[in-house]
Order: C-alpha cells, then structure tokens, then sequence
C-alpha cells in the first residue's frame, strides 16, 4: 500500500499522528530528517522538503495515496510575517505539490481557533469564522491572534485551490491539544502541579488529547468521500482546577488548588466528527496517565 505522506512529523501533534500511520504506511514529510530517526527505524520513509519549497514537497508526496498537511506555526512563535509564510503560503504550497504529484486527497489540520469564539454556546462547525483581527476576542485569552487569523486564511485558500486543482479536502480542526510531548499546555499543567500552591481558574476549556485527534486523522484518510467538509474535535470544558485535581488523584499528592471562580466555558460540537470519524474523546483521567507515562 502506498504511504500517507505527513508534513510536520517531528513535532508534538505530528509526533502522534506519525504513530497512528506508521502501520498503515508513512512518509514522514519533515525540515530535519535526523529528528525522526526512530520512525525511520520502525519502517517509516523520511522525506525532506520544507514548506517554502513547492519542489521538494512534489517530490516527497510522489506516490503517497494521502497527504496530511499538518506542518504550522503554533502561537507566540514568530511574527506576522512568520505566520504568514508558514500558514498561509504553506498550506497553498502544500496543495499544490499535493496535486502536482497527483495524490488525490489531503487532510488538514486546522483549529477551532479559526472561529469567533462565544462563550457558554456549543459552536458548530458554521460557526462565523475569525475573519479579520476584532478589537476584543475571546480567542485572545487563550491563542496568538496571528495564529487564528493566518489559520482561518490557510482553510480559505485551501477550499478555493483544492475545488480549482480537483484536490478532495477534508478539514480537522482541534480544540487546544494535549498530551505526552507537549511544550504548551500540558508543560503549563506539569509545572503547575509541581507548585505547593497554585490559584486555577475555573474557566472551561474544550481540551482533546493528541492521540484522539490523530485517530480521527486516519479515519478522515481512510474516507475520501468525507472531503469537502470540516470537522470539529474537542473535549468537554475542562478547568485547570479539574485537570490539576485529576494530576493530584493520580499521583497521589499535589498542590494545594485554590480555585479562581470564572463560570464561563467554550464548547464545540462534535457530533460529525463522532458520526463520520469515529471520534470520541477519552477520559482525562486515562488522557493524563499518558502524559505521566509517555513523560510529559
């Protein structure tokens, strides 16, 4: 069987989307080919190609059946310019060279950031998008403006080049991700835990873990009839307080948690990607002894 060929392999979601693929067949498509040593060992193909290189992405997704774009740049990494040229003008660099090796269907990974968030409302996946910068969102309390704009702009060129290249996209957009080799949150909710005292706001947060995204990832790949839609993937709204409650039963200790009352929660439906997907979102409690014993 021909491999699916994944951009961004080396990195934190990729890292357990690479591991949902390996035994169907992967292409781990990445910038440093020696960071995904161990996939290669466990029978991966490697290809290097960079996002701002139409050419060298063609060549790693040449005989691919599937291509899932999952290379971006996360919140607070770089400037405007940064996430423009990675977001944007990568994600169209992506599809094209998709097409130009003739791979027929690409996933990609987009974020429920490209939303204007409303609080205590389940937002569906025709929810109004970000659209241009507002003056307040509630998106900014959690994720880099630049990060959803250029995110809800990557998903609109997408549409318009797969419809003009015959391409059948499917669109997965995550909740904030959690889960073992996470540098943002999940080192957010360690170093919190390692505190004798911690003050948590109750506010809920739609966490998924990296592993059932990346379950949802294959079903989309094994399902090109889906293309043409988006799909939700998040969990219930979670506190802070919760997770650093669910840490301290596991391990048996922790700090002590003074709650911050914020009775306000962000909720997405994900009824499609239940239906269409199979997706279902674990128990924190089973999603954090990952964390614990893949080592944060």
């Amino acid at each position: 069987m021909n491999p699916v060929a994944l951009t961004g392999a080396s990195g934190f979601l990729g890292s357990h989307i690479a591991e949902a693929l390996l035994s169907g067949g992967l292409r781990a498509v990445v910038r440093s080919p020696g960071k995904v040593a161990q996939l290669q060992a466990r029978g991966a193909e490697v290809a290097e190609a960079d996002l701002s290189d139409p050419a060298a992405l063609t060549r790693a997704f040449v005989g691919a059946r599937a291509v899932v774009a999952n290379a971006a740049l996360g919140s607070y990494l770089g400037d405007m310019q940064d996430f423009v040229r990675a977001n944007v003008e990568g994600t169209e660099n992506t599809l094209r060279a998709a097409a130009a090796a003739g791979v027929p269907t690409v996933v990609l990974i987009s974020s429920t950031g490209v939303y204007r968030t409303r609080l205590r409302q389940i937002l569906g996946e025709d929810t109004e998008r970000y659209g241009s910068k507002p003056w307040r969102s509630w998106s900014d309390l959690t994720t880099d403006w630049r990060y959803s704009l250029t995110k809800h702009l990557a998903e609109e060129r997408a549409w318009t080049l797969a419809k003009e290249l015959g391409l059948g996209l499917t669109v997965l957009r995550p909740g904030p991700i959690y889960g073992s080799r996470d540098s943002r949150w999940t080192a957010r909710f360690l170093r919190a835990f390692g505190r004798r005292l911690v003050f948590a706001p109750t506010i809920g947060v739609p966490m998924v873990h990296a592993g059932d995204v990346a379950k949802a990832v294959v079903a989309a790949v094994a399902r090109p009839r889906l293309a043409g839609r988006a799909f939700n993937l998040a969990g219930p709204p979670t506190s802070i307080v919760t997770i650093l409650r669910t840490l301290t039963q596991i391990r048996g200790r922790g700090p002590i948690i003074v709650p911050i009352p914020l009775p306000i929660w962000v909720a997405y439906d994900t009824q499609a990607a239940h239906s269409h997907l199979d997706f279902r979102n674990r128990p924190l409690e089973e999603g954090l002894r990952e964390v614990l014993e893949g080592g944060g």
